[in-house]
């Protein structure tokens, strides 16, 4: 298993998601064929799982999305 953090040189998009979300840490993990992408924010941490780590960090997004959408329904 290989860990490593996410930055704006890596990765443009992680300035995005970390102004939109308050996010103050992308980690990305490798384990076998499997990449997981973690947003760690104040309101908790967003997994997102793909065979890439362009399609983790896309599903990790839009787990961070639907839990901010139904927040503001609340």
């Amino acid at each position: 298993m290989s860990i490593k953090i996410l930055t704006e040189n890596e990765f443009p998009e992680v300035s995005k998601v970390k102004n939109r979300f308050d996010i103050f840490r992308v980690i990305d993990m490798k384990k076998g064929k499997l990449e997981i992408v973690e947003f760690f924010g104040k309101d908790g941490v967003f997994r997102g799982f793909g065979r890439n780590t362009k399609q983790a960090f896309k599903k990790a997004k839009k787990v961070a999305k639907k839990y901010y959408k139904e927040e503001e329904r609340d």
